[in-house]
């Protein structure tokens, strides 16, 4: 049975814009340029003509900075994360140990940077993480939808618009300040095969010598290798700032944010149940401590999948990781307990039409020699903004566009296919404002996880692989990949602003 195309491909979404402040230069390039230039016109206006050659030691870097790019970031963007992360390197602070004698707030966690202010409260069993600097809060729920990619096309796309049924209405609430999606893969254990197997040969008196036993127990060793856990977790953040008049109405206080969190809980699983969507469960404080050790672990995963009950997880004090460190000239690495890491920011999603469920190949990415699951942290991160405070954004940008327009007319250039493509993507999500639909701003993360670096590269080639098959394109976030795998890892719906 043939699918119509309108179904079976509905996604697109639009290109990311280049137009910059001023024909694409954004604010760094255009002050470079304008350095270049003012001490150019200094040099001349002192010493005539003779200071063209005076200031060109100085001016052409500055015009060359201005326009170029390095490791797809323009070069002043690219040139001060260098330099602060020289500057963490003199002063130390790329490296990061535990410290278990150290006093500590109760209910913080050992982390470092901004990490290690949130603290861990508890909503009967649930993990309510409060950022004291943002005056956030943010819970957690394991989601589970069965069999999504074995369902025909009809009813994937279905999913997804109970899906977004879900998501919309986030953006027209106020408090709600960040949403994120994430989806973890990782190697696991397959404990609960061999206690099955190993149950069934005791209850029926099964010679454990036998050719059967030996034979079944290969096959479990086997298949031990490519054992791999895939998990979908989505994690709300409210701005207590707004919603300051409910935490009174409440109380005020801890006891009233924690009451606070629970109620959005149920309203969310409730929103869920109606979509179609399952939440095994929302994420406890030692299961949010576990998701963040298996990370910066990932030789203690075996232990910690076979902790079941009021087992699972881990203490908030075992979080690691015990040590973390940037390593001096590899900038696109960290290293942890007994993982190295890399992240990075999806730039580019698929810009022709791309069936739902199209981030499939990435989910099940694999090594291009060992076939091997890529263990991976898969994170978007959705902000809701007001309708009119969207609207005026798509303005400002209309009118920088038009702006760039008239200048390239001016020097007789005409306008590409991709400066058309970004205007037709402004009038449409214009017109989808207008029509009633919220807006999100949203950014994508990748971390690859592995044991050492020869693993890691095959990992990101394997991962580059999946994402080249749907028209996504990654970078690799340079001398922040610190920060960048905190965010990522610790499931407290962060960005990269």
């Amino acid at each position: 049975m043939s699918v119509p195309e309108s179904v079976a491909r509905p996604v697109r979404l639009a290109r990311r814009s280049r137009q910059g402040v001023l024909l694409g230069l954004d604010g760094g390039q255009l002050m470079c340029i304008g350095a270049a230039i003012g001490f150019l016109f200094l040099a001349v206006n002192r010493f005539g003509l003779a200071g063209v050659l005076i200031a060109a030691p100085v001016s052409i870097p500055l015009a060359v900075a201005g326009v170029i790019t390095i490791h797809g970031l323009p070069c002043p963007t690219m040139i001060t994360l260098w330099v602060l992360l020289h500057v963490r390197h003199a002063t130390g602070t790329t490296k990061a140990t535990y410290r278990p004698e150290a006093k500590r707030l109760e209910g913080t966690v050992n982390l470092p940077g901004r990490a290690g202010f949130v603290q861990i409260w508890s909503a009967d069993g649930m993990a309510v993480a409060y950022h004291p600097h943002e005056r956030t809060v943010s819970i957690t729920a394991e989601l589970e939808v069965q069999g999504f990619l074995m369902r025909d096309a009809q009813d994937r796309l279905e999913l997804a618009r109970q899906w977004s049924n879900v998501l919309g209405p986030f953006t027209q609430r106020p408090g709600v300040k960040r949403v994120a999606l994430q989806e973890r893969t990782h190697h696991t254990t397959i404990r609960a095969a061999r206690d099955a197997f190993n149950d069934t040969t005791r209850r029926r008196r099964v010679d454990p010598g036998s050719a059967v036993v030996r034979n079944y127990q290969e096959v479990l060793d086997l298949g031990e290798r490519f054992a791999v856990s895939h998990r979908n977790y989505l994690t709300l953040t409210f701005d207590l700032i707004d919603l300051t008049a409910q935490v009174r109405a409440l109380g005020g206080g801890k006891d009233a944010v924690i009451a606070l969190a629970a109620m959005e809980a149920g309203n969310v699983t409730a929103a869920l149940r109606t979509a179609g969507k399952t939440v095994r469960k929302w994420v406890s404080p030692r299961d949010w401590a576990g998701l963040a050790r298996a990370v910066f672990d990932p030789e203690f995963l075996t232990a910690l999948d076979d902790r079941t009950g009021d087992l699972s997880g881990l203490d908030l004090a075992a979080i690691g990781p015990m040590a973390l460190e940037e390593p001096r000239g590899r900038n696109g690495i960290v290293r942890t307990d007994s993982g190295v890491h890399t992240t990075m920011w999806i730039h580019e999603w698929p810009r022709t039409d791309a069936p739902v469920g199209f981030l499939e190949p990435l989910v099940f990415a694999r090594l291009p020699i060992s076939n091997q699951a890529v263990a991976h942290i898969l994170t978007i991160v959705l902000t809701p903004g007001p309708i009119a405070k969207a609207l005026k954004r798509i303005q400002d940008d209309k009118r920088v566009w038009r702006s760039n327009q008239r200048m390239r007319a001016k020097r007789g250039r005409e306008g590409s296919a991709a400066d058309d493509a970004d205007y037709a993507a402004l009038r449409q999500q214009e017109e989808e404002l207008v029509s009633g639909h919220g807006e999100y701003t949203y950014g994508g993360y990748l971390t690859i996880t592995a044991r050492d670096e020869d693993t890691l590269e095959q990992s990101v080639a394997g991962a580059r692989n999946a994402m080249g098959q749907v028209g996504m394109e990654a970078q690799v976030l340079y001398c922040q990949q610190a920060e960048a795998l905190l965010v990522n890892a610790l499931p407290l719906g962060w960005g990269m602003k």
